[in-house]
């Protein structure tokens, strides 16, 4: 069996046209190689959400990818699935629950996934949506929204970059990687993994104070007054002030290293922003 990689994949869809706003239609196109009994199906899906609606996304299947969907309300939704010839078809099955938009593609209750089958998604995220992500292994990239994320993961990776609001993410083995800008004023953030290592990136006008907890190590640019805890898991925790005191970043996982670096950041020319802003270029470098 012919193995399919993802990269070119994620760049074919992203040029993929959208259904136009006010309708939400899942079109499809799939294409098979020669000799591969794995097709690769692609689905498109646009809806226009009320105001301020939150979105709920639950992908067991694969990754998931969060994009800056723009200011008119529309959700964009590509969808590229990895079917093999004898596994059942996972449904997308995008829907309202309650006050919620809810993304929860599920394959026929009692049927397993086939070997090499997954489902990946990018979203593009408009202004103002909170968004609630949970993969089990699949990674978990944020960039640019312009929203309150929260990210759950049994198993994978979780990157986060140039969100405008509150981050919560959380994973067991997987590692976290987060670059934040000025923390809301009053919010409470958190990056936590059971055993997976976590590297934040901040500016010095982040203004808030970090709550730091590992059995691992501590590598930092920033001050650090360390606690430590004999016979407890984690063992040490450690405090750190980042500009002024106006919101709250916990950070704390049971074995993985915690890396706390100082980032440079530019002043946004977006008037509708009040926050500084990384471009594409920059977001990438924090994690070199």
């Amino acid at each position: 069996m012919r193995t399919i990689l993802f990269g070119g994949v994620f760049a074919a869809i992203c040029g993929c046209a959208c259904a136009r706003a006010g309708t939400e239609t899942p079109a499809s196109a799939s294409a098979r190689d020669d000799g591969s009994d794995i097709r690769i199906v692609r689905q498109d899906v646009s809806s226009t959400l009320p105001a301020g609606q939150a979105l709920v996304v639950d992908n067991p299947y694969g990754d998931v990818r969060l994009r800056f969907g723009g200011y008119e309300n529309v959700l964009e939704l590509h969808a590229v699935t990895q079917q093999p010839a004898a596994g059942k078809t996972i449904a997308l099955q995008p829907s309202v629950d309650g006050d919620r938009y809810r993304i929860a593609p599920r394959l026929p209750e009692g049927t397993l996934v086939a070997p090499g089958q997954r489902l990946d998604m990018v979203i593009l995220v408009p202004l103002g949506h909170a968004v609630s992500v949970h993969t089990e292994r699949g990674l978990i990239e944020s960039r640019g929204v312009r929203a309150d994320i929260e990210l759950r993961s049994t198993a994978g990776d979780i990157a986060v970059r140039g969100t405008q609001g509150s981050v919560n993410a959380e994973t067991g083995p997987g590692s976290i990687e987060a670059s934040l800008g000025k923390a809301p004023a009053g919010s409470r953030q958190r990056l936590a993994t059971r055993t997976g290592n976590i590297i934040l990136a901040v500016d010095d006008g982040l203004d808030a104070h970090l709550e730091l907890a590992t059995s691992a190590a501590f590598a930092t640019e920033y001050s650090l007054q360390v606690t430590h805890l004999p016979g407890q898991e984690p063992n040490k925790q450690a405090r750190a002030l980042v500009g002024d005191d106006r919101a709250s970043i916990v950070v704390e996982s049971r074995r993985g290293e915690i890396r706390l670096l100082r980032r440079s950041g530019f002043v946004s020319t977006d008037p509708e922003s009040g926050q500084k802003e990384e471009t594409e270029e920059e977001a990438d470098s924090d994690s070199d």
